[in-house]
């Protein structure tokens, strides 16, 4: 049976009657309102003995912080957490007890590639948001690891370390303090979210996705209420299956079934070859 796992973006959402929550830990997790450290972690342990418990290290790491992050994962890997969700494959170099679940964005597309994880100590991965139902069934086919699949939420696009926001603004003089910002793409009209932190600039989607009602193929399906506020609606809809509340919250969150139907078409110019 498929399990309901929430990204924590504030306490309040540790009441939410889940299977269990996805922590962001402090100085390693990107897109996250709430990351914790490890003593909260083991807090929260002790709190929600019911959960399961994975934790989120999903951002790009660099030379100079390897040390601190072995550091991290080594004491994480001491508690008695479901997993361990990574970008970084260093975390792989380091023969962690605990699952570690390996998060790249939009990598994760082809059972050639997992399977190749799985081999060299990976125990799941969360599937890219770019394919569709009938390619994550041949996926579940053709692997046997764990998979995860966001079925609710914003879905990053891209990042770069360049603090490409306050460039900006310093650049044209303007004052600015908000928790996003807006950029439009011409052609589609579309307004996209965009989100600067300590460790760079994030591109989200023009919309959530919301996948309430698809039968997906994976063993944990992931909410995600960044920048969405209060989506204990969303969490109850879900936990209950109750489809007929698809629309209402299509509308209310101007969500949409992202990828979920419609195959990736790569179109050349006329004078290319195909």
């Amino acid at each position: 049976m498929t399990k309901i796992l929430l990204k924590i973006n504030n306490d309040n959402e540790l009441i939410y009657p889940v299977d269990g929550y996805i922590l962001g830990i402090k100085d390693f997790s990107n897109l996250f309102n709430k990351t914790y450290t490890v003593n909260d972690v083991k807090y929260i342990l002790k709190k929600h003995t019911n959960k399961e418990i994975y934790v989120s290290l999903n951002r790009c790491v660099f030379n100079g912080e390897l040390a601190e992050y072995k550091r991290v994962l080594e004491e994480l890997d001491k508690l008695p957490i479901a997993g361990i969700i990574v970008s970084d494959i260093a975390a792989l170099t380091y023969n962690l007890k605990t699952n570690v679940i390996l998060d790249q964005g939009h990598l994760n597309n082809s059972y050639y590639s997992i399977n190749h994880y799985l081999k060299n100590g990976v125990s799941g991965v969360f599937l890219t948001n770019d394919i569709t139902k009938d390619e994550i069934n041949e996926i579940r086919k053709n692997t046997k690891g764990l998979l995860f699949k966001q079925v609710f939420g914003y879905v990053h696009l891209s990042t770069s370390k360049r603090m490409l926001v306050s460039n900006y603004l310093e650049h044209f003089n303007k004052k600015e303090n908000s928790d996003y910002y807006i950029i439009n793409e011409d052609k589609s009209n579309e307004f996209y979210k965009v989100v600067e932190d300590s460790f760079g600039t994030h591109i989200l989607s023009a919309h959530p996705i919301n996948l309430l009602g698809y039968d997906i193929n994976s063993d944990y399906i992931v909410i995600d209420a960044f920048l969405l506020g209060d989506i204990r609606d969303v969490v109850n809809a879900y936990v209950s299956n109750d489809v007929t509340k698809k629309k209402d919250i299509d509308s209310k969150y101007d969500a949409n079934d992202g990828f979920i139907n419609t195959k990736t078409i790569y179109r050349v110019k006329k004078d290319e070859q195909r």
